[in-house]
């Protein structure tokens, strides 16, 4: 083994056997918002869930939909749309004439009955008209049985008068007698026939004797009839039972209807209501009477209170909640509004309610 003595080379990082090379610094001079740039970037998912966490237990808050009262109206019966007086978007007060629908079979029906109806009357007044005349004729009989009973009587007495001053012979007796007891005879069946016919009338007048009371069974059968197909025939005029807002027709005018098909669609804005969906963890404040605050997406708000807890659980809409969140179970509230509201309220409208 030898060993060498020399000295190493002596090595200078900017000196290459003579040359001089000129390198860059190896650390450049840095500026410290980057930095800070940096970690504040870094730091807001950390900063978010803070915030968050100090919010909630400040803030209780949930979300709600606007409720406007809806209602569809449909019809009543089958028929032809004939008129429609409405248009979508269009106010309409309470009582206003919405459309009018033909039913010909209804209308046949009802005129059909109506003259039947009437028929029927007639027959039954005539009935108790003759019925009236009968008993008028049996009036007039039975005065004249008593007048000729009257002067049978007056007759006997006369000639018992004349027997007894021997003007009269027992047989003109027994004649006037035989005469006398024929317009008992007489009297006595006109007036049993005059109590027949009596109460003949006032039971047709009752509507017992029989056929009166098979005419007014089958005319209250068909007034019944009657009665319903009127009925019908005035649910073709679809009116409005509130004041409301048009907002969709289903149908136009010559289109036919079965009953209970959609005709259109209205609201009712003076009919208000909040649903709010309240988290569980904040069960103790849905309770009635519960004031909120209702913010609107414009940034507006109003007052309102806790009219009404179903009881219900309600899912989260995914429309309500972030990606990241599963759906979850709220408590269902409604709410009415306390305040005048100046925001233009929409159905569906979504809304934050923050609890006071």
């Amino acid at each position: 083994m030898k060993i060498r003595f020399n000295q190493p080379e002596n090595k200078i990082p900017n000196d290459d056997r003579g040359l001089r090379i000129q390198y860059s610094d190896a650390k450049r001079p840095g500026r410290p918002w980057r930095w800070y740039l940096i970690l504040a970037v870094a730091s807001i998912p950390l900063v978010y869930l803070i915030g968050k966490i100090v919010w909630e237990n400040y803030r209780v808050e949930a979300n709600g939909r606007i409720k406007i009262t809806n209602f569809v109206v449909r019809a009543p019966v089958d028929g032809y749309i004939q008129q429609i007086f409405v248009k979508p978007m269009q106010t309409v007060p309470a009582g206003a004439q919405l459309a009018h629908l033909a039913n010909a079979v209804l209308k046949d029906s009802y005129d059909r009955i109506g003259v039947e109806i009437e028929l029927l009357e007639k027959e039954r007044q005539k009935l108790l008209q003759q019925a009236a005349q009968s008993r008028a004729g049996s009036l007039q009989l039975l005065k004249y049985a008593q007048e000729q009973r009257d002067f049978a009587q007056h007759r006997l007495r006369q000639y018992e008068r004349l027997f007894e001053q021997g003007a009269a012979t027992q047989a003109e007796i027994a004649t006037v007698r035989s005469q006398y007891r024929s317009a008992l005879e007489n009297l006595t069946v006109i007036e049993k026939t005059e109590r027949q016919e009596t109460e003949r009338v006032r039971n047709m007048a009752q509507g017992i004797a029989p056929e009166v009371r098979q005419l007014t069974s089958q005319i209250n059968q068909l007034s019944l009839e009657f009665e319903k197909i009127q009925d019908q025939l005035e649910q073709l005029n679809l009116s409005a039972s509130a004041d409301g807002v048009i907002t969709e027709l289903f149908a136009e005018p010559g289109e036919y209807l079965a009953r209970g098909q959609p005709l259109l669609e209205m609201i009712f804005p003076e009919k208000v209501m909040v649903d709010a969906f309240i988290p569980p963890k904040y069960q103790d404040y849905a309770v009635t009477d519960q004031t909120v605050r209702v913010k609107f997406p414009n940034g507006d708000s109003a007052k309102a209170r806790i009219v009404a807890v179903p009881g219900v659980m309600q899912k989260t809409s995914a429309a309500e909640i972030n990606p990241l969140e599963v759906i979850r179970s709220a408590i269902l509230a409604q709410m009415e509004f306390t305040d005048t509201v100046d925001t233009r309220l929409i159905n569906g409208m979504p809304v934050t309610i923050y609890f006071d």
